[in-house]
């Protein structure tokens, strides 16, 4: 290989090298009405230049309201969305299409009704401001290194 292809490979990997950009762990807890969210996804997202919104991480939140993720540091706004969660609309017992159909099969048809309209226990009615990072207000520092961060929504 010529010098001249060495020279122009790892120009491009100190490139790439260099773009990367410093990095935070942030680990913290979603707060709703003084309890922890129970569930949820969190997205992160900056704006830059020209208000250019960039969308920089996800990440789920566990049934104890906690969240750890890696972010560029920058300041990020976040959304918080747990409609995934949010109870299905009770259902009429399904209509069988007849009844030669094998009594296991008219049981699970039964169950999947009665399934549909159970309650979530890890979804909290959130104000729908909250699932949008542009419409929640919320806006923090990602810092170099380790941080700790208490997101308290308020209804």
């Amino acid at each position: 290989m010529k010098v001249s292809s060495w020279i122009a490979i790892f120009t491009i990997l100190a490139l790439f090298v260099g773009c990367q950009r410093p990095k935070g762990t942030i680990e913290g807890e979603v707060i709703f009405d003084g309890k922890p969210v129970p569930g949820g996804m969190l997205s992160f997202v900056s704006i830059g230049p020209k208000d250019k919104l960039t969308v920089e991480g996800f990440c789920e939140l566990g049934r104890d309201g906690k969240f750890k993720i890696e972010l560029p540091v920058a300041e990020v706004m976040v959304g918080v969305d747990n409609r995934e969660f949010e109870p299905m609309p009770a259902t009429r017992p399904a209509m069988l299409p007849g009844d030669n159909l094998p009594p296991e099969v008219r049981k699970s048809l039964s169950e999947g009704t009665k399934a549909a309209s159970r309650v979530s226990d890890r979804w909290v009615q959130l104000p729908e401001r909250y699932y949008l990072p542009e419409t929640s207000k919320i806006k923090i520092k990602v810092a170099k290194g380790p941080q700790n961060l208490q997101i308290e929504l308020t209804p």
